[in-house]
């Protein structure tokens, strides 16, 4: 059996493997930290949301109960299957199906969604009103921090090796 930490791993090491070239596998490797330390905090290695036939996921407005005129723009995903298609049989619309997906894949496709602003984790099945919302924003604030610091720590083993190669 497989610890939370071994499948949060092979998620990570998935989803640099799916990526299409060596400089896009670097950026996935940079920021897998990241998404690892957020997934961390979740109960749950894969959730299930509900998506069209094209793979797209269900995108929920919500407005402000004090702000009505502010809305933002989020994603549900649910710890188990039964309560994604409870939710997917309430909107009544037959091109909509649930599809599993691992938490890693998640949030790293969350922060291309631009129109999206945060994913709402369900962690617990009878409870839907309940759950951990992660901003996209918050995530990719966390990944450019990351970017920086690595970036920051090539600048330094450099000057030390030019400053090397100069005595």
């Amino acid at each position: 059996m497989l610890t939370k930490e071994q499948i949060l791993d092979r998620q990570v090491a998935l989803l640099v493997q799916s990526t299409p070239d060596e400089e896009t596998a670097s950026a996935v490797s940079l920021i897998a930290s990241v998404l690892k330390a957020i997934a961390k905090n979740l109960k749950y290695t894969n959730y299930f949301l509900i998506q069209d036939i094209e793979g797209g996921w269900l995108l929920t407005p919500l407005s402000n109960h004090d702000n009505p005129e502010v809305e933002k723009v989020t994603i549900y995903a649910y710890c188990d299957r039964t309560p994604a298609n409870i939710d997917r049989l309430k909107l009544n619309d037959e091109s909509l199906e649930c599809a599993e997906y691992n938490v890693i894949e998640m949030l790293f496709r969350l922060i291309g969604m631009k129109q999206v602003d945060s994913i709402v984790f369900f962690d617990r099945a009878t409870d839907t009103q309940h759950g951990i919302e992660i901003g996209r924003t918050d995530i990719e604030n966390l990944c450019e921090k990351q970017i920086k610091r690595a970036q920051f720590g090539l600048q330094k083993l450099n000057e030390i090796k030019n400053n090397a190669n100069i005595a």
